[in-house]
């Protein structure tokens, strides 16, 4: 894994970070139809990348090996109310490695990547979300540290009520 490069993400780089992400929601879909993505994910996705790349508060690291980006990572710094004593966390909203160099220690070079990141704006604690049904996401995220917070519940409103 000597020629991996962790990186922060580049305009150039969207549209392979966008193949990594729509790699990583088909498998969530495999796992709950809930996942299920909008006709203009695309679209909606590149925007969202372009609209966060250059905002101080977040970062898009990427993974790049060979000349291709093989991994990625989005954390972001978010505030809690000022009712709790912790008023700044951060908060990795996603990563994805694509599925053939899973296992080689790409999300463990994007994780601590992301980590220092965090550490050197003064952030002391991180929050992430994994779905129950992905064991393999969540025994990544064990493996580094991590530790359950909160659950979050679903609830479909009957159309009869």
């Amino acid at each position: 894994m000597t020629d991996l490069i962790v990186r922060r993400a580049k305009e150039e780089d969207l549209s392979q970070v966008y193949l990594l992400w729509k790699e990583m929601m088909e498998y969530h879909l495999t796992l709950d139809s809930r996942f299920d993505l909008a006709p203009d994910s695309r679209e909606a996705y590149l925007e969202y990348l372009h609209s966060i790349l250059d905002n101080y508060d977040y970062a898009i690291f990427v993974a790049e090996q060979d000349r291709k980006i093989v991994g990625y990572t989005v954390g972001m710094i978010l505030s809690n109310p000022t009712v709790f004593s912790l008023s700044r966390y951060g908060f990795i909203a996603e990563m994805g490695v694509n599925s053939t160099h899973q296992r080689g220690g790409v999300g463990h070079r994007l994780w601590e990547y992301a980590r220092r990141w965090f550490q050197r704006r003064g952030i002391s604690v991180i929050q992430l979300n994994v779905s129950p049904r992905n064991e393999r996401g969540y025994n990544f995220w064990t493996q580094v540290g991590c530790t359950e917070f909160l659950h979050i519940m679903w609830h479909n409103i009957p159309k009869d009520v």
